[in-house]
C-alpha cells in the first residue's frame, strides 16, 4: 500500500524495521497490501491529519468508518464505489456453513451476569430463553463492524477433535487469543451459521455483496492477519503452529455484522490454554505457502 502522505509511509517502514515482532509484522503488512483502492487510500488519509503514524490514522478511519459508532452504519467495508477491489462477488454459495469463534468471559459472572454452566445445561437442552440471554448482549456492542469468520468445511476434521479449541484458535490465526493467563478464565462459544441467513441479514441494511477480503483496514493492527495478492479470492487464515502433515490454508472471509440468534450457538467450552506461538515464524511459513498457492513468488517482497 502506497499512501500520498509520506510520513504515513515512513511510519510503516519503521515499524517493519523495528525489533518488536508484533510492531514489525503490522508494519510490513501495510507495506505489502495490494487491496485498497485509490479512492479508499485518500479517504483514509482525511483521518487524524495531525499524527505521522499510520497505526493513528488508520485505528481513525476503522473507528468512524470501517465500524461506526450506532447501529446502522454503512461500513466503508462494503461500499461498492471505494472497495470494489476487495469485495467478494455475489457468489457464495448460501448453502455454505459458516463458524466464528466468541470469547464470552465479558458476558458472564461477575461482569455480565450470566452463569457459565448454566449456559452448558442451556445448550444441552435447548432452551432458547437462556441462550438468547447469551445472544442478546451481542447486540448491544456499537457500530457495525464486519466479522472475520471461516467456513465450516475447511475445519471440519479439526472440529471432530477432543482438542478442537486449541486447533480451531491456532488454525484461525486467532493470536489475539494470547498469551494465555492462567487463573484467568478463557470461556468461548462456537457460533455456526449459513451464507443464507448473512446475505438476508445483509439485504435487510441494503448491502448487496456482503463479503469481502480482509484488508490492513480492517485488521485492527493485528499481527496474525496476512494480507493476499491482488486479483486473489479469499484470504488466508495464518495457522499460528507447524503442521506434519501440512495442511492447507483455511480461507478467511470478512462479512456485515451478524447478529446471532440461539440457535446459532454450537458449542460452549473452557480454554485450558497454550504456549505463546512465534508469529514470525507462522508468517514465515505462511508466506512460503501464499506464494505457491497464488503463483505470486515475488509476493511480500518490500525490500527495506
Amino acid at each position: 500500500m502506497q499512501f500520498n502522505r509520506s510520513e504515513l509511509n515512513a511510519s510503516a517502514i519503521s515499524l517493519a524495521r523495528g525489533t518488536d515482532a508484533d510492531e514489525s509484522c503490522v508494519g510490513y503488512n501495510y507495506l505489502i497490501e495490494e487491496n485498497i483502492s485509490d479512492p479508499r487510500r485518500d479517504d483514509v488519509e482525511t483521518y487524524e491529519p495531525l499524527s505521522d503514524d499510520v497505526r493513528e490514522v488508520v485505528n481513525g478511519y476503522f473507528v468512524d468508518s470501517v465500524q461506526g459508532l450506532v447501529r446502522g452504519h454503512n461500513s466503508s467495508t462494503f461500499d461498492e464505489a471505494t472497495n470494489d477491489l476487495a469485495l467478494l462477488p455475489a457468489t457464495v454459495e448460501p448453502v455454505q456453513k459458516i463458524i466464528r469463534l466468541e470469547r464470552i468471559d465479558r458476558h458472564l459472572e461477575p461482569q455480565g451476569g450470566l452463569d457459565f454452566g448454566s449456559l452448558v445445561d442451556a445448550l444441552r437442552t435447548c432452551d432458547q430463553h437462556r441462550l438468547s440471554a447469551l445472544t442478546d448482549q451481542f447486540q448491544n456492542y456499537p457500530g457495525e463492524r464486519p466479522s472475520f469468520a471461516a467456513f465450516k468445511s475447511e475445519v471440519s476434521d479439526d472440529l471432530k477433535e477432543a482438542d478442537w479449541l486449541q486447533r480451531i484458535i491456532d488454525r484461525l490465526g486467532l493470536y489475539h487469543h494470547y498469551p494465555f493467563v492462567s487463573g484467568n478464565p478463557y470461556r468461548f462459544a462456537l457460533m455456526e451459521y449459513t451464507a443464507d441467513e448473512v446475505i438476508k441479514q445483509a439485504h435487510s441494511k441494503g448491502v448487496d455483496r456482503c463479503f469481502s477480503l480482509a484488508t490492513v483496514l480492517e485488521c485492527q493492527d493485528n499481527p496474525a492477519f496476512f494480507p493476499v495478492p491482488r486479483s486473489t479470492s479469499h484470504g488466508f487464515t495464518v495457522d499460528l503452529r507447524e503442521r506434519n502433515p501440512k495442511k492447507p490454508s483455511v480461507r478467511e472471509i470478512l462479512h456485515i455484522r451478524f447478529d446471532y440468534s440461539w440457535r446459532n450457538v454450537k458449542r460452549l467450552v473452557k480454554w485450558s490454554g497454550a504456549d505463546v506461538p512465534d508469529i514470525e515464524a507462522a508468517r514465515g511459513r505462511h508466506l512460503d505457502t501464499l506464494r505457491t498457492e497464488t503463483g505470486r513468488t515475488d509476493f511480500g517482497e518490500v525490500g527495506i
